[in-house]
């Protein structure tokens, strides 16, 4: 009698069962690198827009220390804040306010808004009365 050879009914099922869990285990890590990349490019355009309205405020003639707000686009609203900066040393120069710009911009992100906030100081000449 002849030996038979091949695979035997089991051997086939736990190669297939291997094979399976490897294309798994591949389809969550494209996932994760997908949601990753979401992530980043959200992130992203949030700190290119929070400059954008921070350097729009800035750049401003009249600069009267209030805040303001606004929206870019459908999905991204930001608040800028300003707090004066108290001095009290000797060496601070006579006429001159220091004041701290904060901006608190809201983005999507998945499920959930998230917040990126960006400070800044800025000087100024005060109009001698």
């Amino acid at each position: 009698m002849k030996a038979q050879t091949g695979f035997t009914l089991l051997e086939v099922v736990v190669a297939m069962a291997i094979v399976g869990l490897g294309v798994v285990i591949l389809l969550q890590i494209f996932s994760l690198g997908l949601r990753l990349a979401t992530a980043s490019s959200a992130r992203t355009d949030a700190v290119a827009y929070s400059r954008q309205a921070v350097d729009a405020f800035l750049t401003r003639q009249i600069f009267d220390a209030r805040g303001d707000s606004g929206t870019i686009g459908r999905t991204f609203a930001w608040q800028i804040d300003v707090q004066p900066v108290r001095d009290d040393s000797q060496d601070a120069p006579p006429n001159w306010q220091i004041n701290e710009i904060t901006l608190r911009l809201r983005y999507p992100q998945a499920e959930r808004d998230k917040v990126l906030e960006m400070k800044t100081l800025r000087i100024f000449k005060q109009k001698s009365q």
